[in-house]
């Protein structure tokens, strides 16, 4: 948590340095954000990414039986890997259903990835245009007691090492430009798994989530990091992220998009859904499209 707000504060002071509205950091990826569920929606996000990359997913309904196992129930939108399920066989994948069926939000259903290993891309691309990243960096989450583990920092099981050094300059601009093929994202975290290093830049990789409201850059839990690097590190990065911020072309009606997403989730319906609509079914109080 201090490392949190140590990065706020120093973000709100870049931008008072460089006359930029910290407010204005919502808008960063505002393109992406859903008006109608209230949310950067984990299913809308995931039809961005290009075929080779992208695990198969749906929104959960009774009807879908995966045809394998693992897979991965998911809220669609949520932080930290908060309310992941793995399911395992098709009696847990009943039991959980049930203990969901209150729940308000969608969840989705997500194939497990195969790769070996899970990597998280950070990224801050303040221009988008220039094909260049001001910041990007590359983060394993090692976990070697579960095959398919639920990586966060809650899990503690799993640690979180900054591999970036063991990426050349082309190398690390290879993978900006795979993020960038799929979004112009002001800040965003990428979590993959692929099978090595090499693989990953290669570009064979499955995309497993893209974190565009509040990404944490991960690497600041890599627990060799001395405080001194850390802050290095929170500096240049937040600074990266003030000019960015400056960088945003402001809209007229602005969409209240941290409101939203704070309040998703807490009524007994969808935002921009209404209980009678005749395109949707209800499972206890989760609202379902089929």
């Amino acid at each position: 948590m201090h490392i949190t707000i140590i990065m706020v504060v120093t973000y709100i002071l870049s931008c008072l340095r460089i006359g930029a509205a910290p407010w204005h950091y919502w808008q960063m990826n505002a393109r992406y954000f859903s008006t109608e569920h209230g949310i950067f929606s984990k299913l809308s996000i995931d039809s961005l990414i290009p075929d080779r990359w992208r695990l198969p997913q749906s929104i959960d309904s009774e009807t879908l039986t995966p045809s394998t196992f693992p897979v991965f129930f998911k809220p669609e939108w949520g932080q930290n890997a908060h309310g992941i399920h793995r399911v395992d066989d098709y009696e847990q994948l009943i039991s959980l259903r049930a203990a969901l069926s209150n729940e308000p939000q969608r969840y989705l259903v997500q194939q497990a990835a195969t790769g070996k290993r899970e990597y998280e891309i950070f990224s801050i691309d303040a221009n988008r245009t220039d094909g260049t990243h001001d910041v990007m960096t590359v983060t394993e989450a090692v976990n070697e007691r579960e095959q398919f583990p639920i990586n966060s920092k809650n899990n503690h099981h799993t640690q979180y090492v900054d591999i970036t050094s063991q990426f050349s300059p082309e190398a690390q601009t290879t993978l900006a430009n795979f993020l960038s093929q799929i979004g112009e994202f002001g800040i965003c975290r990428m979590s993959a798994r692929a099978d090595s290093n090499e693989e990953l830049v290669a570009g064979n990789f499955h995309v497993i989530e893209i974190n565009l409201f509040l990404p944490m850059p991960i690497n600041l839990l890599d627990k060799s990091f001395s405080w001194a690097e850390r802050w290095r590190f929170i500096r240049s990065s937040m600074m990266s992220l003030a000019r960015a911020t400056k960088m945003i072309k402001p809209v007229e009606n602005p969409q209240p998009i941290f409101a939203r997403m704070m309040l998703y989730g807490r009524n007994s319906s969808l935002p921009g859904q209404s209980a009678t609509s005749k395109s949707t079914h209800k499972i206890g109080e989760r609202y379902i499209q089929p």
